[in-house]
């Protein structure tokens, strides 16, 4: 198992660590409940540096690029960021990630750690081989912190985000080191994702930490466990449940990140065929009417106990004091809508709700 620049710092938290995407990764310091509550009321810090990042430099860069992801690349402003899918021709995900202008002919590009070594592969594949794409995952540290409080810790720091706007990201100094700041994350929280040299990582950890301290702000370190809770309570997908291969974008609730006014990409046509007669499967959300969590693969049925669909992801939400769950429903099964879950060998009384559960603190 590999280990992240912080696997240490993980162990005298007395983290409980588990095996993510081939890294030991801390899935909860305290509790995965504290951990979720603290960071919608104050702040947590996330060690997220088994994420991927690739660096592509080179003229025509970014029109390349353009045409193997969904989103528009045109519209991106140097140190703009923006959510994209990288999709096989059939309309299938092979990943999700965030695309970065970090100036004219360069770009920056995070993907998910398990689909790292697939998606540099597919990228060298269909880019020009005069263009530059390098894999910077090892010698980069990702800390994420988010919060209502995120914004003050990092000022404190001498971040210098006044101008930095959700979805923009730049080059600053933060406690003594240059870091590439960016305003994102994936808790429907203001916060800040810190992209810094392996070396300089536990550093700025600790600095966090420290400002709070001085900032009279209770930041707590946060596992995998709160961050699945936190997306899932905003509705985000995660690969390999809302997105994969067997599932596209449209089905996954993200038709506004499919540009099909834009110049070609691959999964163009599958996609607008998907659009065009309406997907077999869209994503909703529910509320479950018992202790016990729906988890993925979970069927779910209608009030006649025929099978409408499927759970793709399950937690329990710690601010509406419920399980709750994504999941695949034939299109129809809409909110407000009653219907129930198969838990095993009995089924339970759930609730088809809008998304997000909870409401979100972010621009989108």
């Amino acid at each position: 198992m590999k280990k992240t620049p912080l696997f240490n710092v993980h162990l005298q938290l007395k983290a409980r660590m588990v095996p993510f995407a081939g890294y030991e990764m801390p899935v909860q310091y305290t509790s995965v409940i504290q951990e979720t509550l603290a960071v919608r009321s104050v702040g947590g810090v996330f060690d997220v540096s088994h994420m991927g990042q690739f660096s592509l430099s080179g003229k025509g860069g970014l029109e390349n690029l353009d045409r193997l992801v969904t989103n528009d690349l045109a519209k991106l402003k140097i140190g703009q960021a923006q959510y994209n899918i990288l999709c096989a021709p059939d309309g299938g995900a092979i990943d999700d990630l965030v695309v970065y202008r970090r100036d004219e002919q360069r770009a920056y590009i995070c993907v998910n750690a398990a689909n790292r070594e697939k998606d540099f592969g597919w990228l060298r594949e269909h880019l020009p081989q005069s263009l530059s794409l390098e894999d910077e995952s090892e010698d980069t540290a990702l800390i994420a912190v988010q919060g209502p409080q995120a914004a003050a810790v990092v000022k404190q720091l001498g971040g210098a985000i006044d101008s930095l706007k959700y979805y923009w990201a730049a080059e600053v100094p933060l406690a003594g080191e240059m870091v590439y700041l960016s305003r994102t994350g994936y808790t429907g929280e203001d916060g800040f994702e810190i992209y810094v040299r392996n070396q300089a990582a536990e550093k700025i950890w600790n600095a966090l930490f420290e400002a709070a301290k001085v900032l009279g702000t209770p930041l707590i370190p946060a596992g995998l466990g709160a961050r699945d809770t936190l997306r899932t309570e905003m509705g985000y997908a995660l690969y390999g449940h809302e997105l994969s291969a067997e599932r596209n974008p449209i089905s996954a609730g993200l038709r506004w990140v499919v540009k099909l006014n834009k110049a070609d990409f691959i999964g163009k046509h599958a996609l607008a065929s998907i659009v065009g007669t309406g997907p077999d499967y869209q994503l909703r959300a529910l509320v479950i009417h018992d202790k016990r969590m729906a988890r993925e693969g979970y069927r779910v049925l209608d009030a006649h106990a025929d099978a409408i669909g499927f759970v793709t992801s399950g937690v329990f939400s710690p601010h509406l004091n419920s399980p709750i769950a994504l999941a695949f429903l034939k299109p129809g099964f809409d909110s407000p809508q009653k219907c129930r879950v198969e838990i095993r060998q009995s089924t339970v009384d759930a609730e088809i709700v809008p998304l997000p559960f909870v409401k979100r603190s972010t621009q989108s």
